[in-house]
Order: structure tokens, then sequence, then C-alpha cells
């Protein structure tokens, strides 16, 4: 699981950033998606760092 480090708001979802070794690398989430995954979507751009993201899953994860 990847710590997120940042989050930006696109027209259409959000876009999260999230560092695996020296690379940031990125992925995007529709608000649809957000939604059925029972994701806060302003909480996400607010606090991406409470996240976590899961590749092999494709999964965000609040932490605990």
């Amino acid at each position: 699981m990847q710590r997120l480090t940042a989050s930006e708001r696109l027209p259409g979802g959000i876009t999260v950033y999230y560092a695996m070794g020296d690379e940031e690398m990125e992925t995007s989430f529709s608000f649809m998606e957000l939604i059925d995954r029972r994701i806060n979507s302003l909480d996400l751009i607010e606090n991406p760092r409470k996240y976590q993201y899961d590749e092999d899953s494709g999964a965000l994860i609040l932490k605990p």
C-alpha cells in the first residue's frame, strides 16, 4: 500500500499522487467511482495523507 502525497480535483473526478520509490505516480478516479467505494471526495481533496492506495486492487483505503 502506498500513502498518498497529494490530490487534485479534476472536472470529472480526482487525481491522487503517491510515491513509489523515488518516483511520483498518479492515478485518477471519477466521482462515481469514489461514491461507489464510499470515499468522501471533499475529504480526499483536503486530506489526501489520510488515505492509502493499493496498486494491486486499485483501491483507496482510509488509513486506520
